[in-house]
Order: structure tokens, then C-alpha cells, then sequence
């Protein structure tokens, strides 16, 4: 690619970015059935520079959809770090994401939109998920569980339903008001119920940890501590 190629490339990269951050900040501010022209004034292009970014109405939403849960997505990456108490873990995820949809329940309900298998968010839901799964095996493993390929194999529909759990809470909250409970004890809510399910399979091992103890301290003598589970 010489440097004019180059160079048009970024302003095309450039034209859609201001075009989804203006459709973003619409739909937050409350118009999530804003039209092409409202979202082309908001970005100071006309409309003819849309259709010339996106095939139609539907390829901007799924352009929006993905930037917000991707930034959604990168900030509970981010906090699913194995440091503190298993509570303190939950926690933090936890809070991270109610705290985020508090703040853009309307961003929430826009990425709500689509139920599509292989839509934005349920690539979002299967993202989390893994990292989830994964984390549970490494901690069940580490605990000093015999876990065995099986147990691999079902720590993704669990770690699938725990999400899918969390996600339809936080969107029947926000379809309430979200405000009773407010976010701290949706939190607490939130993280005792992901605690019960993990708990019970902890259990199953016979395994029976305390979640308000440091996560090195439950680790047998001689384990490795563990890893970040992002790497």
C-alpha cells in the first residue's frame, strides 16, 4: 500500500470512528432510534459520507454494538485479575459490569438489541465466558482437584450460564428502573449467587474454601501461585 492508499485508509478509519462515537453518544443520551441524518449532524459529516462507511442502517448498528461491548468487554478483562479473596474477585467483575450498565443503561439495552447466535453480543458473552472457564479450571486444578476432561469441558457451559445469568439480572434491573436494589447490593446479590454455583462445584471435589481468605493462602504447600488468566 503506497502512502496515498495509506493515507485515505486512515481517513476512511477516521470518518467511520467519528461517525460510531456520534451514534454512541446519541444512544446514550437517550435516542436509540436516532436516524442517519441525526447521527451524520452529530458527527459533522453528511449523509451521503454514512452510506459511503456503512452499507446501511443495520452495518452502523453492529459497528456500534461491537465498539460498545468491546470496550465493555476490555474493562472486565481487566478486572478479572486472581489477586485478593475469591470474594474480592467476583467482586471486582461484578461491580465493573453493574457499575457500567448503572451508568449507560441505554448503551446496555442497545447492546441487548441484537439476539443473533453469532451477533456482537453473544461474541461478547463467548469472550468472557472462556476467560471464566478457564479461570475456574486453573483454580479448581491449583485447589488441588483431580479435574479431569469432562470437568474441562463442562466448566464452559457453566461459565456460559453464569454470564448469561449475571446479564439477564443486570437487564431485568435496568427494566425495573435499576434502582432498587441500587448497583452495591445488586453487587452483593450477584456475587453470592456466583459463589453458591462455585461452591458447589468446589464441593463436588471435596473441596470446601473459605472465599474471604487470600487466594494464596488456599492454595496447597508447594503450588505455584496463580497466574494472570488474560495471558
Amino acid at each position: 500500500m503506497d502512502g496515498r492508499s495509506t493515507r485515505w485508509a486512515e481517513h476512511n478509519d477516521a470518518q467511520r470512528e467519528r461517525i460510531v462515537a456520534a451514534a454512541i453518544a446519541l444512544y446514550d443520551e437517550g435516542s436509540i432510534n436516532a436516524s442517519l441524518q441525526e447521527i451524520g449532524a452529530r458527527a459533522g459529516l453528511s449523509r451521503s459520507v454514512l452510506y459511503r462507511q456503512f452499507e446501511d442502517r443495520r452495518d452502523l448498528q453492529l459497528a456500534v454494538e461491537r465498539h460498545v461491548l468491546d470496550d465493555l468487554m476490555g474493562r472486565l478483562t481487566d478486572s478479572l485479575v486472581l489477586t485478593g479473596t475469591i470474594r474480592q474477585v467476583l467482586r471486582r467483575v461484578a461491580s465493573t459490569y453493574i457499575d457500567w450498565a448503572a451508568e449507560h443503561p441505554r448503551l446496555h439495552q442497545l447492546a441487548d438489541l441484537d439476539a443473533a447466535v453469532d451477533g456482537p453480543l453473544s461474541q461478547a458473552i463467548d469472550r468472557i465466558a472462556g476467560q471464566i472457564a478457564g479461570t475456574l479450571v486453573q483454580g479448581f486444578r491449583l485447589g488441588g482437584a483431580e479435574v479431569s476432561e469432562a470437568d474441562v469441558a463442562a466448566a464452559d457451559p457453566l461459565a456460559h450460564g453464569l454470564v448469561g445469568a449475571v446479564f439477564a439480572t443486570v437487564r431485568r434491573w435496568l427494566q425495573l428502573g435499576g434502582k432498587v436494589p441500587d448497583a452495591e447490593h445488586l453487587t452483593d446479590l450477584v456475587v453470592e449467587s456466583a459463589w453458591a454455583v462455585i461452591d458447589a462445584r468446589l464441593r463436588a471435589y471435596g473441596q470446601a474454601l473459605d472465599p474471604d481468605a487470600p487466594i494464596g493462602a488456599l492454595l496447597p504447600p508447594g503450588q505455584p501461585t496463580l497466574s494472570d488468566p488474560r495471558r
